[in-house]
């Protein structure tokens, strides 16, 4: 009879679930419809990590796990820096794996080990901020009639810069 606990910590834990959950993994291909997808509340979507919802929040999609290293957040915060928003104004969620698919996986993989969330995350996820930005900005410069160029973001607010 045995008698003493096992001991096992996270790292233990998470390198024998990765083995078995490689060692369990089937290749699918599944075919989706368009590759088009809207947030699930019907707001417009400025790419696959910037929702922008009528009451002025911001939802941010980031595909790695937070494990305590503060990755969800630090990823969060790239976007915003780039986009020029409030913080308050932010919020995350995670995208869904099907919706990656459907995507054609925009968000890359899923994992997240070793420390790597922010490490291979953080380009595309500034790149996306920063073309939400350049998005909003021309939206704006077309309805004012103006040129891109003369119009600046800060603080979730787009100013055209000559006339204030």
């Amino acid at each position: 009879m045995i008698t003493k606990s096992p001991k096992l910590n996270r790292r233990s834990f998470l390198v024998g679930s990765a083995a078995v959950g490689g060692g369990l993994m089937l290749g699918l291909k599944i075919p989706f419809g368009t590759s088009v997808v809207r947030a699930a509340d019907g707001s417009p979507e400025l790419n696959a990590w910037v929702v922008i919802r009528p009451d002025d929040t911001i939802v941010v999609r980031i595909a790695r796990s937070e494990m305590g290293q503060g990755t969800l957040t630090g990823l969060a915060q790239m976007v915003c820096e780039e986009l020029e928003c409030d913080w308050s104004k932010v919020t995350t969620e995670y995208p869904t794996p099907g919706e990656s698919v459907k995507r054609k996986r925009p968000w890359g993989n899923f994992s997240t080990g070793g420390s790597r969330g922010i490490r291979e995350s953080n380009e595309y996820v500034r790149k996306g901020g920063a073309a939400a930005r350049m998005m909003l900005i021309q939206a704006a410069a077309n309805a004012w009639g103006v040129p891109a160029s003369e119009c600046t973001a800060a603080n979730s607010v787009i100013t055209h810069k000559p006339t204030g």
